[in-house]
């Protein structure tokens, strides 16, 4: 077993205590599967609405762009989610400007998947190239303050990078490969929300001195006006379309000539190794588990294959072994240096500065000032 279950597990999925919130009814299902089944029951999510609204989205993107170059910008890391919203955008007729954040961190099959899609696919390419020392230094004080979410950096340039870049190119739509089939809000304490830029930088500067000239960054004030000022909106394509991963897949290596990587998110390397090696090392649980249960839930695989594929390490060893040492030595770390970090006891993000009362806020008045508006509207005299 590569990390043993921990305590309760629950009776239709693969998630267990390792997950700090887990709660499980009289019938030993947990809160996961049944936020699952309560999104899923509710008004317009059976799949022919769904595909009715992802319809009316596409529609909306190509007025929006019909006298610009592209209808909208698309994130593109080149794993499979993000490639196959790329497909099938192309397939629905759209003009998307693809958007890819170079961190230092892609596999020479990421880099090859991508050039593939968009010359196959006949689509624009904007890189933007973050500064590896920069970069470096912001993930290795990710890793001395010992959160969890050394992703954190990673998400955010991108997320900051696609809405910067749409507003460059005057685009309002903002498309990404997230999807309701895989993806799931994380269990508490597995991350860390993306857009604290204020949490991001606090972590920072608290270990390193580096400049984040070259980082694409996005405040929660500047999300806000992105969404209400400039009215610019995210579109989770995939959500509206179905999506079956192994599908998919099977599409891409046909018709662009894509190949799988070895694990979830394989594209990238410290990814890879991040939630191979020092997620179930450091943190005590396999992200794995969150994934695969999505899938059963979803109807994609069962809890057997699940099990199964939970008892094998998340990817080669041998791979693992070759990724340790490239990670230790693009660090510039020492084995020893390393060791110690991974020993080193975890910190939560909220021991750092964060944004998150001031979000608080902005939804306390937004709320207000949506009461005060029906109120207002309610004594208008007929």
């Amino acid at each position: 077993m590569w990390v043993a279950t921990r305590g309760k597990m629950c009776a239709r999925c693969v998630m267990d205590e390792s997950a700090p919130d887990l709660t499980l009814d009289q019938q030993g299902v947990c809160r996961y599967c049944r936020d699952f089944d309560r999104q899923r029951a509710r008004p317009g999510q059976d799949p022919a609405s769904l595909e009715l609204e992802g319809q009316r989205w596409v529609a909306r993107l190509k007025s929006a762009g019909r006298f610009r170059r592209y209808d909208c910008v698309m994130g593109l890391s080149g794993g499979a989610d993000s490639s196959y919203a790329l497909l099938l955008a192309k397939r629905l007729g759209l003009r998307p400007l693809a958007v890819h954040i170079d961190n230092g961190w892609n596999s020479e099959l990421a880099v090859m998947n991508i050039e593939n899609l968009v010359r196959k696919l006949d689509i624009d390419l904007h890189t933007i190239v973050i500064k590896w020392n920069e970069f470096r230094e912001l993930q290795l004080a990710f890793l001395r303050a010992g959160v969890v979410d050394l992703e954190m950096p990673s998400d955010h340039a991108i997320i900051a990078g696609m809405y910067k870049t749409a507003r460059r190119f005057l685009l309002r739509y903002v498309v990404s490969g997230d999807n309701s089939a895989t993806e799931v809000t994380l269990p508490r304490g597995w991350n860390h929300r993306k857009t604290d830029l204020r949490n991001l930088r606090a972590i920072h500067d608290a270990h390193t001195s580096e400049s984040l000239a070259s980082f694409p960054q996005l405040s929660t004030l500047g999300m806000l006006f992105s969404q209400r000022v400039l009215r610019q909106e995210w579109v989770p394509l995939l959500s509206y379309f179905p999506y079956i991963k192994s599908e998919a897949i099977a599409e891409l290596e046909r018709e662009i000539g894509w190949r799988p990587y070895p694990g979830k998110h394989g594209e990238s390397i410290i990814t890879r190794y991040y939630q191979g090696f020092i997620l179930p090392k450091k943190f005590g649980f396999d992200k794995r588990r969150i994934h695969l249960s999505r899938l059963i839930c979803s109807g994609q695989c069962s809890r057997d294959e699940a099990m199964a594929d939970l008892a094998k390490p998340p990817y080669d060893p041998e791979v693992m072994q070759l990724d340790r040492e490239f990670v230790i030595k693009k660090f510039r770390l020492t084995e020893a240096e390393f060791d110690a970090i991974m020993q080193a006891a975890p910190h939560a993000h909220a021991e750092f500065a964060s944004d998150e009362d001031f979000l608080q806020l902005s939804f306390k008045v937004t709320g207000l000032m949506r009461r005060l508006s029906a109120t207002l509207a309610r004594q208008v005299p007929e």
